[in-house]
C-alpha cells in the first residue's frame, strides 16, 4: 500500500538568513533568503538578537527575498528599534520587486491622510 504522501520526506525548507560581519568592530551583514513571513521571522529576529556589538552599520541585504508580507514589516520596525537601542546606523539595499511593493504599499497607507467623519 502506497501513501499520498512520504512521510519520510524532510520538511520544506523555503527561508533561511546569513549573517556575517565584515570586519572586527565593523559592518554586519542580515542576508535573509526564501520568503519572510511569519514562520520565518523569528529566525530573523535571532540573527539581529545574536549580532556582536560593533560600531558599524548593519545591512540588511534583501536580495534573495522572493516573498514578504506584513511579519516583514514588523521585522523592519524591530530593526529600527534595534539601531536606535544599540547606536548603529541601519541599512536596506538589494530590495526585490514584491518586497520593494509591500514596502511601498505600507507606505502609501501611513502617508495618507487621516480619515475623518462626516463632511
Amino acid at each position: 500500500m502506497t501513501s499520498e504522501t512520504d512521510r519520510s520526506a524532510p520538511p520544506r525548507v523555503h527561508a533561511g538568513v546569513h549573517t556575517s560581519i565584515r570586519a572586527p568592530g565593523g559592518d554586519a551583514v542580515v542576508a535573509p533568503w526564501g520568503e519572510v513571513d511569519y514562520d520565518s521571522a523569528p529566525l530573523l529576529y535571532r540573527a539581529v538578537n545574536g549580532l556582536t556589538s560593533g560600531d558599524g552599520r548593519v545591512v540588511l541585504d534583501m536580495a534573495d527575498v522572493t516573498f514578504m508580507d506584513i511579519a516583514g514589516l514588523h521585522f523592519l520596525r524591530f530593526l529600527h528599534s534595534y539601531g536606535e537601542e544599540h547606536r548603529r546606523l541601519i541599512t536596506t539595499v538589494n530590495w526585490g520587486r514584491q518586497p520593494q511593493r509591500v514596502l511601498t504599499l505600507a507606505g502609501s497607507l501611513i502617508d495618507e491622510p487621516p480619515l475623518t467623519a462626516g463632511r
